[in-house]
């Protein structure tokens, strides 16, 4: 490109986008075929037909048109209801969770009524002498295991008081807090029962030996006729126990050359492990 034709001076003056008029005969041509359909729709009603067929040309091109219009609107409504439907079964699944806690609480209510019933039911002499605990803790040591009773109201109650299940005899109140007691177990150690034997009448004082293991009669003669399998119950001698409370069966009799006592064992009817409410002896003052 020249620099002289970036000069000012070789601009033109005349109108870049000027019309030029329009032709008198088109313009006569223009008005005729305006009258002429003009009265061509006066007289066979064109512009309805004209019409029609122009839907119809149209009808694919406007289909064309919204058919991204209704894609979008199907996929929206799929994830809408794909949300919805998620939305409906995360509810149905805590539902269902929501229903599976509560049936497993319900089962274990049952399972405790039924243990409550039975140990209630398993009680001959007077009821109105006992309250019903529940086993808090109880703890791992063997020799010295403890267990924890919750307790309503602890003046109901005293030290000493017999604990017992449906079982039989389970041990004694060793110590009372606000509201739970310590109960000192037959399998204690340092627990010492009177007891009598259902079948031979004879006494005997019965220790105990560790939890999970049986426990021994002391000081037994050779003399004495015990049988194998016979039950004991407590004796009521020394006044902390009730007489007639069971406790277990003689598992075996044995004759050690070195002592000069029998060695006689007792297998517990009742051991903590195996149970999560207890009755304990009522205050009677």
């Amino acid at each position: 490109m020249l620099r002289r034709e970036h000069k000012v001076s070789n601009i033109s003056s005349e109108a870049i986008f000027a019309i030029p008029a329009m032709k008198p005969y088109r313009v006569v041509i223009a008005i005729s075929l305006c009258f002429a359909f003009m009265l061509s729709d006066i007289t066979y009603n064109s512009s309805v037909i004209v019409r029609s067929f122009a839907l119809d040309l149209l009808k694919p091109v406007n289909l064309i048109i919204e058919l991204p219009m209704q894609i979008s609107e199907e996929v929206f409504d799929n994830l809408s209801s794909k949300q919805n439907l998620q939305r409906k079964v995360d509810a149905l699944e805590e539902e269902n969770l929501k229903l599976k806690v509560s049936n497993e609480y319900l089962q274990k209510l049952s399972i405790d009524l039924s243990k409550l019933n039975t140990l209630w039911s398993s009680i001959d002499i007077q009821k109105d002498r006992f309250v019903i605990s529940e086993k808090n803790f109880l703890s791992s040591n063997t020799f010295q295991p403890m267990l924890v009773l919750t307790i309503q109201d602890p003046k109901e109650i005293e030290k000493n008081s017999p604990v017992i299940s449906e079982q039989g005899l389970v041990g004694r109140i060793n110590n009372i807090g606000f509201l739970t007691a310590e109960v000192l177990l037959l399998q204690d150690i340092r627990s010492s029962v009177p007891i009598i034997s259902e079948e031979s009448s004879l006494h005997g004082i019965l220790n105990g030996k560790g939890l999970d293991r049986k426990g021994e009669l002391q000081f037994i003669k050779k003399t004495a006729n015990f049988k194998k399998g016979e039950k004991i119950f407590t004796s009521g001698l020394g006044g902390i126990y009730p007489k007639g409370l069971p406790i277990g069966k003689i598992s075996s009799i044995s004759d050690p050359v070195d002592s000069e006592f029998l060695k006689v064992e007792i297998s517990f009817n009742s051991t903590p492990l195996n149970h999560e409410y207890f009755l304990v002896y009522k205050n009677e003052n």
